[in-house]
């Protein structure tokens, strides 16, 4: 029997992801040397020739390689993410630029996963004694009663009237929930809120973030990282491999173009783990009928030139429970990003989710016909693009599982690699999700369930 390992906190990984320049680089690189050795002398199915014929098969596949490595946004942004300086400690190290009145902690729910939003409140408990925060749940639900009374006495509960009392011009499901919020409290520039989902769990490194954020930074909108272990951790093979392939993307998609840039791409932006100035809210609203409201936010924030940092603290959630709610969860994501009235965000969309199944083509081809020769330089460059995304897989998995209590070393092991493997298969379901969208978009808000 194999024991449990002690789990890091926060802190302690993040004193190790502050030397990842050096801890990445290398060990990519001696992946990428081992998995050479073994393709190239060891595969009777690979035919790897010094020539470099331009034959049919090489144009095929330097064609599809290419569509999947150069639209993205930059190309192998997760490598990049991964190995580029993190500098996790940058707000804490740095001088004092600004005060504050308050920071507003928002849960937004309709109510209908009562434990989750309870359990949630729950982790309230142990912030209670700082002065400067408020702890808020907003209930989209006229039927809200029921979850009021069993929420603690220092929550304020907000519940959100019909649409008869109170009328918006375009804001519909959650983002009508944020607006009627946002009206309500009366937020100013000397105003924070922290926005989080219903099973959102935030810890005293959490908020000790957002202080350092808001008092020793100078942007007005940060996010955060979101490990998917706070419930159901791996319960379901598929559904937690879907959500390490959203811990890779966020060193890249999501985090490099912040910590470089100082603003995402186009709007890619969690719904969740946002902290948000008064004045930016006030200025951007959440005014629209976009189902993906997080990145209407962020995309109409961005085109106002306010900036963006990165919260290196970790909010815990939770993957959907079921393939269906996946399914629904995606395509309402998709339905919404494709509502954005931009050229740019349809192709970057669609590259980002259908592109890398490109990577999967080249073993299909090579396995399953009679062998072609594949000029070195071609072989080199695919292995590399497989390998380095299979690698950012892999160390996201086995970062969560870090500061995830009760795993044990064997089985972080296994759950990296069930996520390199599940990854062609994610990708495959998610980029159907993604067509089904294009001829018929999602409808509603689907609040998929939690536990």
């Amino acid at each position: 029997m194999t024991s449990a390992k002690p789990h890091l906190s926060t802190a302690s990984l993040y004193k190790i992801l502050e030397y990842n320049y050096f801890i990445f680089p290398p060990t990519l690189v001696l992946t990428f040397y081992v998995c050479y050795a073994v393709l190239r002398f060891k595969l009777d199915k690979l035919d790897v020739s010094s020539a470099g014929d331009w034959d049919w098969t090489t144009i095929v596949h330097v064609l599809l390689t290419s569509i999947c490595a150069f639209t993205q946004a930059p190309p192998y942004s997760n490598v990049w993410g991964l190995c580029l300086p993190m500098r996790p400690f940058a707000y804490a190290r740095a001088p004092l630029t600004r005060s504050f009145k308050r920071l507003r902690i928002c849960l937004v729910t309709k109510g209908t996963n009562f434990e989750t939003v309870v359990n949630s409140v729950h982790q309230w408990e142990a912030l209670r004694h700082h002065s400067y925060l408020r702890f808020h749940v907003v209930i989209d639900n006229e039927d809200g009663e029921h979850l009021r009374k069993a929420l603690p006495s220092f929550v304020q509960v907000t519940e959100v009237p019909g649409p008869s009392i109170f009328r918006t011009r375009k804001a519909k499901y959650k983002a009508r929930a944020l607006e009627f919020y946002r009206q309500q409290q009366n937020l100013s520039e000397e105003d924070w809120v922290l926005h989080l989902d219903e099973e959102s769990l935030i810890d005293a490194a959490s908020v000790q973030a957002c202080l350092d954020f808001i008092l020793r930074g100078e942007a007005q909108i940060g996010m955060g990282t979101i490990y998917y272990n706070g419930v159901n951790h791996w319960q379901n093979s598929f559904l937690s491999a879907a959500e390490v392939t959203r811990i890779s993307d966020d060193f890249g998609q999501f985090q490099l173009p912040v910590r470089i840039c100082r603003r995402p791409l186009l709007g890619y932006m969690h719904g969740s783990w946002v902290l948000i100035n008064g004045a930016v809210e006030n200025a951007v609203t959440w005014e629209t009928a976009c189902v993906a409201e997080d990145f209407w936010f962020a995309y109409n924030a961005v085109s106002r030139g306010f900036k963006f940092g990165w919260l290196h603290a970790i909010v815990r959630e939770q993957p959907p429970e079921t393939l269906r709610d996946f399914f629904r969860q995606r395509r309402r994501w998709y339905t919404g990003i494709f509502s954005i009235p931009n050229v740019f965000v349809r192709l970057s969309l669609m590259t980002t989710v259908i592109g890398p199944i490109s990577f999967l083509v080249w073993p299909l081809v090579t396995l399953f016909r009679d062998r072609q020769p594949v000029p070195h330089w071609l072989f080199v460059w695919m292995l590399w693009n497989s390998v380095s995304q299979g690698y950012t897989i892999f160390v996201a998995s086995v970062l969560q599982d870090l500061v995830t209590p009760s795993v044990s070393w064997s089985s972080m092991i296994v759950h990296a690699v069930k996520s390199v493997v599940l990854w062609p298969f994610v990708h495959l379901l998610q980029a159907f999700a993604l067509i089904s969208c294009l001829w018929k978009p999602a409808k509603g808000f689907d609040v998929i369930a939690k536990s």
